[in-house]
């Protein structure tokens, strides 16, 4: 069954197991929120945002629940596309996506924000492929690994023949809190075009020493700092949640989870 986002929308779906289509009408403009809860396992969204349309989707996981999530998008005539995924929780994640920008104009970013707990794993393979001239396409990976935390990410992005004027960029910001973790990252771009940008970026480290230094001058405690600097990574994610209210709750679920007020959720 199809879900059409038509004028201005600002819209929440709680979505159970199984397949999604979604189509943002043309000239239509908004944000959605699909929730992913304990009975979501394996979720397949077919997202068409048509000529001219603007979209803002976050989609968020909300529990404990190994989910399966396939993400499909077609990206057409000057149609501007936001797309992410939040997750803080516990449980296996295998994330696979494919953006299409189909026709010029076409803009797509596609943000991911993971905090991978304690003996966690979280394996992601994103593709955005700018099929026509004039169309730019960006991924932004952000993740927070915890002790024996398993992570991986793959993003490709490609530019086809005949595809040019377009832009590829990405980048992935992996932050260790522990030495005992298994990350494999890889940025890849398929170029078949001259008339082209394209970039990527790659961080995989622990916080920095220097930062922790001056946070832990100003009174806060490591465990505080070290979640301090985990909030950022994922403010870019968050900030796609339509209203104002719902950005200062996943702020404070995320400052709770990530151990700020002194306690890290142990999963």
């Amino acid at each position: 069954m199809e879900t059409l986002l038509t004028g201005r929308y600002d819209r929440v779906l709680d979505q159970p197991s199984g397949r999604l289509e979604l189509r943002a009408e043309a000239g239509s403009s908004g944000s959605l929120l699909l929730k992913a809860g304990r009975q979501t396992a394996d979720l397949d969204i077919s997202l068409k945002c048509e000529p001219g349309s603007r979209l803002s989707l976050l989609i968020l996981k909300e529990s404990d629940q190994d989910l399966d999530l396939t993400l499909s998008a077609d990206v057409h005539r000057d149609a501007v596309m936001k797309a992410g995924l939040l997750d803080l929780e516990a449980g296996s994640l295998q994330l696979t996506g494919e953006i299409r920008l189909k026709e010029p104009g076409a803009h797509a970013d596609v943000y991911t924000g993971e905090l991978v707990s304690a003996a966690g794993r979280k394996k992601n393979a994103l593709n955005v492929v700018s099929e026509s001239a004039h169309t730019a396409g960006r991924m932004h990976n952000f993740a927070v690994l915890q002790k024996a935390a398993d992570y991986e990410m793959v993003a490709a992005g490609k530019i086809i023949k005949g595809a040019f004027g377009s832009e590829s960029h990405q980048e992935t910001r992996v932050l260790t809190l522990d030495e005992d973790h298994k990350t494999k990252v890889l940025p890849i771009l398929y170029i078949d075009e001259n008339d082209v940008k394209a970039s990527h970026a790659m961080t995989v480290g622990q916080p920095d020493a220097d930062q922790m230094y001056y946070l832990e001058s100003r009174g806060l405690s490591h465990l505080q700092a070290m979640s301090l600097l985990s909030i950022g990574y994922f403010m870019p994610v968050i900030s796609l949640a339509g209203s104002e209210d719902l950005r200062n709750r996943l702020r404070t679920d995320l400052e709770r989870k990530a151990g700020l007020y002194g306690h890290r959720e142990e999963y």
